[in-house]
């Protein structure tokens, strides 16, 4: 099979796996490889697999097969961009890249210049149309693997086997160090935007421990459907005036990725108290793709 070196252009995503196009942005890249691929596709949704035959395997392969086909891609043609995401048409070692800090973390978020085509296309939901012998175009933009949801899944996970590694009996270095990291896991959603962070701007009196207060204001909701922020009182004073809250419903990553402040916000008091008040706050919310969470200081 003859080898080729092929420069193209292929539409990126406003940022990596953000998949919008809004700026109409483009990127170069160069394929090295086969003048030809020959593709495995699943039969029923006509999907591309990660899957690649032979020359030889092609001849036969639609002969053998039910629940897959294969077709033969001219990667000096049109397709070169899906030539280069099957088996490595595109090395990234040696290639430029790009560092973006990420307020709160000690880890730089780093990725290849230009943000490689397997980075933003999704292989696997590259559909062909048998009828006319092409895939559909556009092509579909590549998801992140790692979404807000499974993060938090993933910090709640940690912080529980955190949990049973602090002992009494540890030096009290490293207990300090077990204890920051345990606080730095709860703070996560705050520390990169995905919840709001609720500051009690106003302590009032008579209230008691485990009095609910929903936050129903509609101003921090983006003009969404969203379900209202529950507090819970955790503590109060010698007035009972509130001094910490629990909060439940807060996340905000969906609707609210800006950065924004809501002061005063409009409250539903269940409780024993009256004149508390609160406001919200967030930072920009940071994709979670971007996010390399702590280790704990025991490995």
């Amino acid at each position: 099979m003859t080898n080729i070196t092929k420069e193209f252009q292929y539409n990126i995503a406003d940022d990596i796996y953000s998949q919008t196009n809004e700026l109409i942005q483009t990127a170069t890249a160069t394929y090295n490889g086969p003048a030809k691929k020959y593709a495995v596709v699943d039969a029923q949704s006509n999907k591309l697999t990660s899957a690649t035959i032979t020359e030889e395997q092609f001849e036969t392969f639609n002969d053998n097969n039910e629940d897959f086909y294969a077709v033969e891609i001219d990667c000096n043609g049109s397709n070169t961009v899906i030539c280069a995401m099957l088996d490595g048409g595109i090395n990234p070692i040696g290639l430029p890249e790009v560092s973006e800090d990420i307020p709160g973390s000690d880890d730089a978020f780093v990725r290849t210049e230009p943000v490689l085509p397997s980075d933003t296309y999704e292989l696997k939901e590259i559909q062909y149309d048998r009828s006319s012998n092409a895939f559909v175009r556009p092509l579909p933009w590549k998801a992140p693997e790692q979404t807000w949801q499974n993060l938090i899944g993933f910090r709640n996970v940690t912080l529980s086997a955190a949990d049973r590694t602090l002992s009494e009996d540890m030096p009290e270095s490293l207990y300090n160090k077990v204890a920051e990291f345990k606080q730095y896991l709860r703070d996560l959603p705050v520390t990169f935007g995905g919840h709001w962070n609720v500051i009690i701007a106003s302590a009032g009196t008579g209230y008691t421990v485990g009095d609910r207060i929903l936050v129903t204001d509609p101003s921090y909701k983006n003009g969404q459907s969203v379900g209202d922020i529950l507090l819970t009182v955790s503590s109060v004073d010698d007035n009972g005036g509130i001094t910490a809250v629990d909060k439940s419903n807060a996340a905000a990553y969906e609707y609210h990725k800006e950065a924004g402040t809501y002061n005063n916000v409009f409250t539903v008091q269940s409780a024993t108290g009256t004149g508390a008040t609160f406001n919200l706050s967030k930072v920009a919310t940071v994709p979670a793709f971007k996010i390399v969470v702590k280790t704990h200081p025991l490995q």
